[in-house]
């Protein structure tokens, strides 16, 4: 695939420091809910569409509220070629169109997220498990754009030339001609799978990869997706380096290098980004991913904030909490309140189908971010036990 694929109706522009704040500005009453890590205004909750069934009535779903969380404030929204086998992008796509014809917000004033590394199909070819072995073999493997002998876990690949064939695939999907930040899916999968050194040469290439869809203008930055590999210890096995990260990007595309986002889970229960030291630091013993990123100008994007639906389930959080965000009258408001009033995340991505769900969440922004040593509070507690 070319970038002469594209659709040519695709939505030209991105998200820029002029639109992204103009969309602030529209939303007053809402302190602290954009942030700056570097220059876009970015809102403190995204809208993440990873769950649901392929196609069908969570296609609509969506598309509703991602209007819905346009009209409440939101400019971020994360997607990926493997979520609901390319309907979640399809979906992002419809509705973004929609809302930009209809004049109601600016292609510039929104920041679409988008990842690839997982080999995914295409719903539209298949309809059964053998056409999906048929369609990868022949799209990916006979096509010769991944090597079998570099997958890792049976369909994961960062093989530039298959980068660069995701990004075409999600800007055809999504109907853009430019998306603001492209991560790579679980890079840590090849740390584990192939060692360090193995790892870090094919990370390279990777970067190489992105920084010429930079240049030629399919993607605005990227950056990477990860779920255990930045939390490891840098002590243990599949660490990975922000040091090193950064590094690797500066020896492929400079000083203006365009890696500029990190993705990683964070949440009442998995608050490792913020409490534990993983990351080497001279002189210390460490510091957490949270404080090693700070003044980096890397955007930090935290998923799974509700526990991947825990929180919501669970009929009474411990009295800590209730008493650390009184403004909070949910779990789910209490969750994300923690989340992005957390020093160094710029959103929380939060996966919402339904419209009551967007209005719910979304409240909590009338409202201004707890403050740092309300968090601080929460780790003291948790250290010193019952």
């Amino acid at each position: 695939m070319t970038d002469s694929d594209v659709l040519s109706d695709a939505l030209p522009g991105r998200a820029t420091a002029e639109g992204t704040r103009r969309f602030a500005e529209r939303f007053p009453g809402r302190p602290g809910h954009f942030r700056r890590p570097d220059r876009l205004s970015l809102s403190s909750i995204g809208l993440g569409m990873r769950n649901g069934e392929v196609g069908g009535a969570d296609d609509l779903a969506y598309r509703q509220a991602v209007m819905r969380a346009l009209d409440c404030g939101v400019n971020v929204f994360d997607t990926a070629l493997s979520y609901r086998m390319q309907t979640s992008e399809r979906a992002l796509g419809a509705a973004l169109g929609r809302r930009i014809a209809e004049g109601q917000v600016e292609r510039d004033e929104i920041c679409v997220i988008s990842k690839g590394g997982y080999v995914t199909a295409d719903p539209s070819f298949v309809r059964s498990r053998a056409d999906v072995r048929r369609y990868v073999y022949e799209t990916y493997v006979d096509s010769g754009l991944i090597d079998p002998e570099r997958v890792v876990n049976g369909n994961h690949s960062i093989e530039p030339r298959f980068l660069r064939d995701q990004i075409e695939r999600s800007r055809r999907n999504l109907g853009l001609e430019t998306i603001d930040v492209y991560c790579i899916q679980d890079p840590e999968l090849h740390m584990l799978g192939k060692g360090p050194t193995e790892f870090w040469r094919e990370l390279r290439e990777a970067f190489a990869a992105l920084e010429a869809a930079v240049a030629d203008g399919a993607i605005a930055s990227y950056g990477l997706s990860t779920w255990s590999g930045l939390l490891v210890p840098y002590t243990e096995k599949g660490h990975l380096s922000i040091a090193e990260l950064l590094e690797t990007a500066l020896e492929v595309g400079g000083a203006d290098h365009h890696l500029r986002a990190l993705q990683l889970p964070y949440n009442l229960a998995m608050g490792e980004a913020l409490g534990l030291p993983s990351q080497f630091a001279p002189e210390s013993e460490g510091a957490a991913l949270l404080e090693a990123v700070l003044g980096t100008g890397t955007a930090v994007f935290a998923v799974a904030p509700l526990v991947q639906g825990r929180v919501v389930q669970q009929v009474q959080l411990p009295e800590v909490l209730m008493r650390a965000f009184p403004e909070a009258r949910t779990n789910a408001q209490r969750a994300l309140q923690f989340v992005r009033s957390s020093t160094g995340v710029t959103s929380a991505i939060v996966g919402m189908r339904r419209e009551d769900h967007v209005i719910e969440n979304l409240a909590l922004t009338e409202h201004p971010p707890a403050s740092p040593e309300a968090i601080a509070s929460l780790y003291e507690d948790s250290a010193s036990g019952p």
